[in-house]
């Protein structure tokens, strides 16, 4: 082989190979955010799909579940819910009457907490209750409380998230629905790290089993346990390590309002907890796993909210090129929805949640629920700001 011969072979042999890392860098930025710091585990004898039905539309949210039934809410048709057993065998459809003639239906979300359901919009806003039994919601919101996200923690309070008016910033808290209507922030849960706003966006949930509130932070690895009283009993981390919210935000100054400026990194999609657990869909791919599976799947982790510590991992399968939306678990199952299916999993044995026994406080006994409230918490006027409402 001549010289010139072998200059012209490792040129092309270079070329070749910088276009082959070229073409694998361009590939690599469009797939998974892929964390090498940390490996999931994943049981041999994992959650395995036991019930899956085609509800015929993808715009379902889960408003409940409790024993054999599953509570579907519908945006597009508020006062109506879709009912379907665990076995998904069967389906009904129930419809929510008012005391009232109309309401504004700007963004309105129904929970149904047996025998209980709640009909709320934290942006007009209002809130309606009524017993399961016969579906006819009274008003119980006297004076004008504003939030954007809402779970009931027993049949006259909720767990709120809000704009506060004293920092402008989002907070955690309660409203009693009895008592005129009360709203009570903690401004310490949510820690602000760019704009006290999208940097703090996240998954409420309530933990009837253990009575406590559990906020997902969206953007970081780290979730809240507080208890009734908004006290924070542990501050607990996933096993990522995305500490800091890769955000950046800038000000609409005609608008003087707050966007994101690019997509910002997503953690953690959605969370839900029951028992001793917590259920995070996180959107990170751990060392040595399959991208192949990952494409076709969702992920979610299992944390135990009493011990503080990561459990392990199982998949979720796709649907039609459909990722899980959102889930909940009801006692050892657990249930997704995936664009037009909901899907039912057996969960192991051992994560089996006893069935909720705490009785319902009524409007009658609601006398000593403020003298048992801590007196560090913030109570917040009235005329609070409007919450924001966009889906952050």
């Amino acid at each position: 082989m001549t010289q010139k011969k072998l200059y012209i072979l490792l040129f092309i042999s270079a070329i070749g190979s910088i276009g082959f890392i070229s073409l694998l860098f361009a590939f690599t930025n469009k797939g998974p955010e892929r964390d090498m710091s940390f490996k999931r585990g994943f049981l041999y004898d994992a959650p395995k799909k036991i019930h899956e039905m085609d509800l015929k539309y993808n715009g379902y949210y889960i408003a409940g579940a409790y024993k054999d039934k599953i509570y579907l809410g519908n945006p597009k048709s508020p006062l109506y819910l879709t009912v379907v057993d665990t076995a998904l065998q069967s389906k009904e459809v129930i419809h929510i009457t008012m005391d009232q003639d109309s309401l504004p239906l700007r963004s309105p979300q129904v929970r149904v907490v047996p025998p209980y359901f709640f009909l709320m919009d934290g942006t007009v806003p209002y809130v309606l209750r009524g017993k399961t039994r016969d579906w006819k919601g009274y008003s119980i919101l006297e004076n004008p409380l504003y939030f954007n996200n809402a779970q009931p923690m027993d049949s006259v309070t909720l767990a709120i998230r809000t704009m506060s008016s004293k920092t402008r910033e989002f907070a955690l808290g309660t409203i009693h629905l009895a008592d005129s209507a009360t709203m009570i922030l903690s401004h310490e849960l949510l820690k602000k790290q760019v704009d006290g706003v999208f940097d703090v966006d996240g998954t409420l949930q309530y933990n009837k089993q253990q009575h406590q509130l559990v906020y997902t932070y969206r953007y970081r690895n780290k979730y809240i346990v507080a208890n009734d009283n908004l006290q924070l009993q542990n501050l607990g981390t996933t096993i990522d390590t995305i500490s800091q919210a890769q955000i950046k935000v800038s000000t609409i100054a005609s608008k003087n309002q707050q966007k994101m400026e690019t997509p910002a990194l997503r953690v953690n999609k959605y969370s839900s907890t029951s028992g001793n657990y917590l259920f995070v869909n996180s959107l990170l791919l751990g060392k040595a796993e399959s991208i192949d599976m990952w494409d076709k799947s969702s992920v979610i982790d299992i944390y135990n909210l009493v011990k503080n510590h990561y459990e392990f991992s199982f998949y979720v399968e796709d649907i039609e090129k459909n990722k899980l939306k959102t889930f909940q678990t009801l006692s050892d199952k657990f249930i997704g929805l995936i664009g037009n299916h909901i899907v039912v999993y057996q969960l192991n044995k051992h994560f089996k949640v006893k069935e909720e026994k705490k009785t319902f406080i009524t409007a009658q006994n609601t006398l000593n629920i403020k003298n048992i409230k801590n007196n560090t918490r913030i109570l917040v006027n009235n005329t609070a700001v409007r919450a924001k409402t966009e889906n952050l």
